[in-house]
């Protein structure tokens, strides 16, 4: 079962990074007129007036710009879910880790669906679902991976409270992050530290946590959005800021009390984020610095899974 769940983890691992880039380009950050293509996911209004060829030709460098990450993102989903069915029948036969397999079965098995039959940008709750469906899976197979992890010091109960903390907020954050990138709110702010000089969300915040609408699409094949986009953006920023905070200190304290690599790593990972994030500012967010800034935030999220099962274990020292 170890061995199923680290294959699935790398699996997985490959999935959230291609995924991420399918999603980004398909919405206009890889076209080579970005950002005035951004946020182009649906199709010309054939009632309104014929515009420029500049949609028809921004659609066509989209399609040849994931024509390599289609085939490779349905490749190792269905190797994923091969591995994860077995894992799910393995547990039936060993009658151990019979709940966790079959939440990663149902989980794989709704990725699926959402992929076939939902639409894809169109759709905040698509976008939502697709994200926390794959990180959720990335955290229990993590969990998985890394549960029987041995520490070499035996950290105290403070430092497993604060790893906790630091997991929690690091799931609002991509949550968030997942919320900015279903509104295409990536370039609503182009400024640090503050978004055109406001720093606090206003009243368009409600809007971004609606999922329930689809994005109007304009003639052109854009998404229409308003003061929603900046709003979250905002919300994102400020999270940002109180999740780096209490990575940093849990990593901290983690390393002091000797859980040695982990920590580092834990550090390192955040203190990357939190660069990479704003280099997406400084640099208008290349698609590059957007998948990077996805990658990473899987990165951590396992870092502190291990150190969580490094604290749990600290008893097996005694």
């Amino acid at each position: 079962m170890k061995r199923l769940a680290a294959i699935s983890l790398l699996l997985v691992i490959t999935l959230v990074s291609v995924s991420a880039y399918l999603r980004l380009d398909n919405s206009g950050i890889g076209c080579a007129d970005w950002p005035q293509c951004y946020g182009l996911i649906g199709a010309q209004d054939e009632t309104q007036p014929t515009v420029s060829s500049t949609y028809e030709r921004l659609a066509v460098e989209a399609q040849q710009a994931m024509s390599w990450a289609t085939p490779v993102h349905r490749l190792v989903a269905s190797v994923l879910g091969l591995v994860v069915l077995a894992m799910a029948l393995f547990s039936l036969r060993q009658k151990r880790d019979r709940l966790i397999s079959f939440v990663l079965l149902g989980l794989t098995v709704f990725l699926a669906w959402l992929g076939i039959y939902s639409g894809g940008l169109h759709s905040p709750a698509v976008v939502m679902g697709n994200l926390g469906g794959g990180f959720s899976l990335l955290g229990l197979l993590g969990w998985m991976t890394f549960r029987d992890a041995l520490p070499r010091a035996n950290a105290p109960a403070s430092v497993r409270k604060w790893v906790i903390a630091a997991l929690l907020l690091l799931c609002v954050q991509i949550g968030l992050g997942g919320l900015t990138s279903a509104n295409f709110a990536a370039s609503a702010c182009q400024t640090l530290p503050d978004c055109h000089g406001e720093f606090l969300p206003g009243s368009g915040l409600s809007k971004a946590f609606d999922l329930s609408r689809s994005h109007e699409i304009g003639p052109t094949g854009l998404a229409i959005g308003g003061s929603e986009r900046a709003d979250i953006l905002k919300v994102h920023r400020i999270a940002a800021l109180v999740t780096a905070v209490t990575i940093l200190l849990a990593g901290a304290l983690a390393f002091r009390a000797r859980l040695g690599v982990a920590a580092i790593i834990v550090i390192a990972l955040v203190a990357a984020e939190f660069s990479v994030g704003i280099a997406a500012i400084l640099t208008d967010l290349p698609i590059s610095i957007a998948v990077a800034h996805n990658w990473l935030a899987a990165m951590l999220l396992l870092g502190l899974i291990r150190l969580l099962a490094l604290c749990n274990n600290r008893q097996a020292l005694l």
